[in-house]
């Protein structure tokens, strides 16, 4: 019989797409695993807290929104010592927690992310986001280049979330930088020595529900994340984020553009330019931001 499982559900004013998930984990989970519900202070929390009682889950409720203060009151309610977080916009597929918990037999696995795809009704999505490209087995470490994987699909050992200080509530969605909260996570993570592991059998499907406009906005906050999360890093391995800089903002954004420049696709390169410009100016205010704080705070370590 496999180890058991706290799945925590951070969620905020989005009842239709919590049922939904919470129904396909309903389907995964046995009677020694738990799922937390933890409301982001919602709006309507009775409708938050009906979905919760009906798929038999605690309900952890939070005075202030924040997705990174939700998801640490949430494996701090825990009871087991492997906690996985799911977002209220996933549904995990069949043999999920079989692949999640079998990848932590290794014991020098500390955290494993799984693979995040587009649902099979949205395969025409304009542009999928919160998608994992991964699809092998991997050990994740600091040196790897590329999608680590998201806190939207992701398990770790509870003792590690205590070592490290779980989630940094100053970044992902609810705070001013809205992003960035998982990366920062993983970067912390394997600064106290850890490595994870990405396990593709642990699969869920992420909804694509944004629509355009709203995708820029999301480029805009990924990059004001990304930009404190590169000005916290560089303190401590400015080779690795001068690195991921190079990735973030050369190779998925300027690269493409130009890309698309020179095969004569002007409305793709504008497209991709927009979004471009919104990172890009996100990962510059964000950097400011953070390193503002850092001077302010006399911290250079």
């Amino acid at each position: 019989m496999r180890a058991p499982l706290s799945v925590v559900v951070p969620t905020r004013d989005r009842v239709g797409l919590l049922e939904r998930c919470l129904a396909a984990l309903r389907a995964e989970l046995t009677e020694s695993d738990e799922i937390l519900v933890v409301d982001s202070a919602s709006g309507d929390a009775a409708a938050v807290a009906a979905a919760a009682h009906e798929a038999g889950a605690t309900l952890v409720r939070c005075d202030r929104a924040g997705a990174s203060l939700a998801r640490n009151a949430g494996w701090r309610a825990a009871r087991n010592d492997l906690v996985a977080f799911v977002d209220d916009d996933v549904r995990v597929l069949p043999n999920w927690s079989t692949g999640l918990v079998n990848a932590f037999d290794d014991p020098d696995v500390v955290f494993v992310t799984g693979r995040v795809v587009v649902p099979a009704d949205q395969q025409a999505a304009e542009r999928p986001v919160a998608i994992t490209s991964r699809t092998e087995r991997e050990v994740l470490h600091a040196g790897l280049s590329g999608d680590l994987g998201a806190s939207a699909n992701l398990a770790v050992r509870r003792a590690a979330l205590a070592a490290v200080g779980g989630f940094d509530e100053t970044l992902g969605p609810g705070s001013w930088a809205a992003a960035a909260e998982d990366l920062d996570l993983f970067d912390r993570l394997f600064r106290a020595g850890y490595t994870g592991s990405f396990e593709p059998h642990a699969a869920a499907e992420h909804d694509q529900w944004r629509t355009r406009p709203q995708l820029i906005r999301l480029d805009w906050r990924y990059g004001k994340g990304m930009g404190v999360r590169l000005a916290r890093l560089a303190r401590w391995d400015r080779p690795r984020a001068r690195r991921l800089f190079r990735e973030a903002v050369i190779e998925q954004g300027v690269r493409p553009v130009l890309d698309d420049l020179r095969h004569g696709y002007e409305f793709g390169a504008l497209t991709v330019a927009t979004r471009t410009l919104a990172t890009v100016l996100g990962v510059a205010v964000g950097s400011v931001r953070a390193w503002t704080s850092v001077r302010a705070r006399g911290l250079t370590k």
